[in-house]
Formats: C-alpha cells, structure tokens, sequence
C-alpha cells in the first residue's frame, strides 16, 4: 500500500521564472517566494511601524484577539513596505496576472477592449504576541459576497479570483508562534463546504526573515496560536483588488491626495487614483489623476476618459 503524501506549499526563488510562481498558485492557491526581499529591508519596515504598534491598543471583539496590535495605514507608515514589499516587481507581475481582466465593448458595430488593472485592498501590519489565539480559517474574499464554484475537476481558470496578497515575516515565523495555516488547493472549492481545522491536509507556512508568501484570496488560510514565551510573531499583509471592486479598506480616506502627491505614478494607480478602464472611478467626469497635480485647472475642457 503507497503512503500517502501531505500537501505542501512550494518554495520558489524569487529569480525563477514568473511562471513557476503562476502554475504552483493556480494549483495550490498559494506558494512562498525565498529572498522576496533583504532581511536588511524587514529590519528597517519592522523599526518604522514600531510607534504604530507601540500606540494601539487591545482590540474588543472577535475579529483579532486582544494580544494582538495593529499599524494601520501601513503603506504611508513604512516607505519600506510601501517601496519594497507591495511595489515589489515580482507581486506586481503576479497581481496583473491574476487580477487584472480585459473586456470587449461594443460602439455600434466597432468592438473595444478594456483592461481594468487590480488596486490595494488592505494594508496592515499585525503584531501576534504570546498567547494569543488563532483565527479561524476562512478566505480574504469574504467582503465581496465571492461565489465560489468547484473547481476541483478542471483547475484554476482566469477571473475566478477578487483578490491576491502577499505576506511578509517580520521575524521567522514557526508552528510555536502562530505561522499562518493554509490548506492547499481550496481555492479550487465550491461554496457547498468548509474548512476543517484540524485537517492533515493543512500546511504552515513557516517563512524565514526575507522569504514571503502569495497566496489567493479564495485560499482558506488562518493564523495560528502564538504558543511561544517570548516572540511577537510580526507580519505584513498586503492585499490587491480587481480594479472593479470596492476596496477593504477606504483607501482614498487612508491615503488622501496630500499623502500621495510624491508617490510614484504607479502607486498612485495602485491606490485607485487612476480609472479603472473606460470610465469607473472618476472625479468631475474625469481621471481623478488630475486632482494630484498643484496646478490642475478647475475650468479645464471636458474630455472624454475613454480615449479609444
């Protein structure tokens, strides 16, 4: 009798081909990238959201328990998580890949195509100190009311998935302090079960300093219980929306136009100051780019958005 063979989640460098990274997501719903980035960089991140954290309270309720703190508005808290970590060209690629979509419309007998590029959802830093519980599992797509159909039989297919995250360790996360649990392949679940968290198919994703995770919102994951003395198992999450969708977090209340000004162009986009094509999300029937400049014209001509 063969012996049968636990899941696991596959560790890919971050110099390998994007397409390994693409065919281990679409089959397990998430994998880890090695040497994402330098534990110089997770050092500096961990020292700029410190006040942050140092700051928060106890949370009162269910959502996280109450040895945990937070740093809210992560991406103006840290350049560092901001530059390096969600700007990172590898998570970029990937957050095209499997959230951007390309649409046809027709004008008269013409047929366009539009691409809405995907936006940042939800960034957060989350400090899991000693004894505090784990989550439950559950997937990160909850917030946009997701049908999920079986897909166990045919595979992962594009436009399937609203979201996709990358996290970051802030120290080595293990089993003792509260690694994130994943179950492999239940991004390709139908609606009609759950997750059982005491499964042997569930894996830990247990990440040196530098490494990161990816993984698809569809994915039934869940952090653990931080059964260490002494270690506050220190984690960012970043999260990336389709372009057509309402974002987790309010991000034009989080990231004001005054905070974004010196912010490259594609962050900018990536924080929903740019439409999402042909004409979703404008201000004044225009891109709401213009309100970023210091000497946009009020009275300036109505063109259209839509420039095909």
């Amino acid at each position: 009798m063969g012996s049968i063979t636990k899941p696991t989640l596959r560790r890919i460098n971050v110099d390998a081909p994007i397409e390994e990274f693409i065919e281990a997501i679409k089959k397990d719903g998430g994998c880890i990238c090695t040497n994402y980035v330098s534990p110089e960089e997770v050092a500096q991140a961990n020292a700029e959201v410190k006040p942050y954290l140092d700051a928060d309270k106890p949370w009162q309720g269910k959502l996280f328990p109450p040895e945990t703190r937070r740093c809210n508005r992560l991406i103006q808290a840290s350049p560092t998580c901001r530059e390096k970590f969600f700007m990172h060209p590898l998570y970029q690629a990937l957050g095209e890949y499997f959230l951007a979509e390309t649409y046809p419309t027709w004008y008269d007998q013409k047929c366009h195509y539009y691409t809405s590029h995907p936006i940042l959802s939800a960034a957060l830093g989350i400090d899991v100190r000693p004894n505090a519980a784990g989550q439950r599992l559950h997937r990160d797509d909850k917030m946009y009311h997701t049908w999920h159909s079986d897909a166990t039989a045919t595979g992962w297919t594009k436009g399937r998935d609203n979201g996709f995250g990358v996290f970051v360790p802030g120290i080595k996360t293990t089993i003792e302090n509260g690694a994130t649990r994943l179950v492999p392949g239940s991004h390709l679940w139908g609606d009609d079960r759950g997750a059982d968290p005491n499964s042997d198919d569930i894996v830990y994703a247990e990440m040196d300093v530098g490494e990161a995770a990816f993984m698809l919102a569809s994915t039934f994951h869940g952090g653990s219980t931080n059964n260490s003395k002494d270690e506050n198992r220190l984690i960012y999450a970043l999260f990336m929306c389709k372009g057509t969708l309402r974002t987790e977090f309010a991000m034009f209340l989080e990231y004001p136009a005054e905070v974004v000004k010196g912010w490259s162009k594609e962050l900018q986009a990536r924080l929903g100051w740019k439409i999402s094509s042909p004409n979703c999300g404008m201000v004044d029937m225009r891109d709401p780019g213009f309100l970023l400049d210091d000497d946009f014209d009020p009275e300036a001509p109505n063109v259209d958005v839509d420039l095909d």
